[in-house]
């Protein structure tokens, strides 16, 4: 065979090779790994935390060992542990004020600490099974979800307290245990998720008064939310299954459902992008692109670890933070994705 035949059918070759190639789950497309800060003696699971931007800090509940773990994110360090926390699972930081709020499910506490000094300035408390913490940045209200069968009750609680002083502020009731929720910035709504009845509430911001009552068909467990206000576009993290749901959020409407990880935690909507990233106990990211309102498609899925399911998306950091449990061949992490391109 001549050298130029022999090129040509080398040529021939590479290109059905490339025809068939699979797509990249690599990070160049999506996410590429930055930086990897040990967590020492932290085992078990690791619950939601909260990002300092101003003191580059970040704050997270180490469930399994009652404490917070205080990170210094530019040394790349543990710098302080904070014990005594009953179960912590829910963290908010909210800097107008400089305060810490701790959410622990073993005995229903919402703890205040001084942003600063980390000192415990305020308890209160909800009903048992206390967890994940949301904000209202203009009406300045925190809103902590509670209740259902961790605290042996049929109906779930959702209790409203003042990010300024700590005072409880209102008490509604929900079907089963209260989640996670997000607020419309420029809007007037507040959406709020019950897991267990796949449930999604909408909330008047001012009032609190509850304006709509969605139920998502064929699913269990959505447990993480962000939004799209722009295009009203409702993204839920589900577990079964596994599934990014999209839904209209002026009517409820599903508009879309994508594959995603499995055993999910963690969904957060990256604006300037339009990316959704997902992180779940399946070990992965995975980063799914939004075409249009109505359309998506993966575009990624980057490694993370076992059982890496709670995450956190800093868009002023364009990063993406992953807490990722130790493993038989390696203790516990905190990982920054940073997004690319």
């Amino acid at each position: 065979m001549s050298l130029a035949r022999a090129l040509r059918r080398l040529g021939i070759d590479l290109m059905v090779l490339l025809a068939y190639a699979p797509a990249s789950t690599g990070s160049e497309t999506g996410l590429a790994l930055k930086q990897t800060i040990p967590l020492p003696d932290v085992d078990g699971r690791i619950d939601h935390f909260a990002i300092d931007l101003n003191g580059q800090r970040a704050f997270l509940a180490a469930l399994a060992k009652n404490t917070i773990e205080v990170v210094d994110l530019k040394a790349g360090r543990v710098i302080k542990t904070l014990p005594g926390f009953a179960k912590p699972q829910g963290v908010r930081l909210v800097p107008e004020f400089d305060r810490l709020f701790v959410a622990t499910g073993l005995d229903g506490a919402l703890t205040t600490l001084d942003g600063s000094t980390l000192s415990v300035l305020r308890t209160a408390h909800v009903s048992l099974g206390a967890d994940a913490i949301g904000y209202d940045p203009r009406t300045k209200y925190l809103y902590v979800g509670s209740g259902g069968g961790d605290a042996n009750k049929e109906t779930g609680d959702l209790t409203v307290f003042s990010a300024e002083t700590g005072e409880q502020i209102a008490a509604l009731v929900t079907d089963a245990h209260a989640g996670g929720s997000v607020v419309e910035n420029n809007g007037e709504h507040l959406f709020v998720l019950v897991p267990d009845k796949a449930q999604v509430l909408v909330l008047d911001r001012k009032t609190r008064a509850q304006v709509a009552k969605w139920t998502v068909p064929q699913i269990q467990k959505n447990v993480a939310v962000d939004l799209d206000e722009k295009g009203h576009r409702l993204f839920l993290g589900v577990r079964t299954p596994a599934s990014i749901v999209v839904l209209d959020s002026t009517s409820g409407a599903v508009m879309a459902s994508i594959p995603t990880v499995g055993t999910l935690d963690g969904l957060a909507y990256d604006r300037a992008r339009r990316r959704i990233y997902t992180t779940g106990g399946e070990g992965f990211i995975d980063v799914t692109q939004q075409m249009d309102a109505d359309h998506y498609e993966r575009i990624a899925r980057v490694p993370s670890g076992p059982n890496a399911r709670t995450s956190l998306f800093v868009p002023e950091w364009h990063r993406l933070y992953v807490a990722v449990p130790r493993d038989k061949d390696r203790g516990a992490e905190l990982r920054a994705y940073e997004t690319v391109p």
